[in-house]
């Protein structure tokens, strides 16, 4: 049994999910565990996928849980994961045993992982707040950090508008506005840009 075999072994559902997470999108790292816990949060709630029962519940900074802090860990201890700072990476054993898994899955799931890691890693820690925060708002009730977020929630979602991470309508969504409204509100945006 080579190392790529007991490291796979080892890995449960959760541990496979972040591992595939770490190696998406050419292996760019996961920018913390605050971050990994809210990609985990909404590719779990937002797709609706059972098949990681993370424990969840509503933190000061949005969606917590200690299963999914503790799924660096074990990856970590086989060397298919390192952490840096707050970075999480793969490492090459870790590529290997992902190539692996990635076999074993549909590429509507590897999509998936792709288009959450695509859309949440890069975004300011404020637009994520706000995101987790709007979308989901039971996840952050008496929350300080969200109430001052989304406060100011229109600048923060229209700046991932900006960025191209969310849809006019997804952004309507957000906003609790109507589509024409928003598609007005980036009109302007596009005037106040070209001044």
């Amino acid at each position: 049994m080579d190392m790529s075999d007991r490291a796979l072994g080892a890995c449960n559902p959760l541990h496979r999910l972040v591992v595939l997470l770490a190696a998406s999108n050419g292996c760019e790292q996961i920018r913390g565990v605050a971050r990994l816990q809210k990609i985990v949060f909404m590719l779990n709630r937002g797709e609706g996928w059972e098949d990681f029962p993370c424990g969840y519940a509503a933190g000061d900074r949005g969606p917590h849980s200690e299963i999914v802090e503790e799924g660096v860990g074990r990856p970590e201890e086989t060397g298919v994961l390192r952490t840096e700072g707050d970075a999480i990476s793969v490492t090459q054993l870790g590529r290997e045993v992902a190539g692996r898994i990635a076999r074993e899955e549909d590429l509507l799931t590897l999509a998936m992982i792709d288009e959450h890691k695509d859309m949440f890693n890069d975004l300011a820690a404020d637009e994520l707040l706000a995101y987790i925060c709007t979308a989901y708002p039971g996840m952050a009730t008496g929350s300080a950090a969200c109430d001052r977020i989304t406060s100011d929630k229109e600048r923060h979602v229209m700046s991932m508008l900006k960025k191209g991470k969310i849809t006019p309508g997804h952004a309507s969504e957000l906003l609790g506005l109507a589509l024409e409204d928003v598609l007005r509100m980036t009109g302007r945006m596009r005037v106040q840009q070209a001044r």
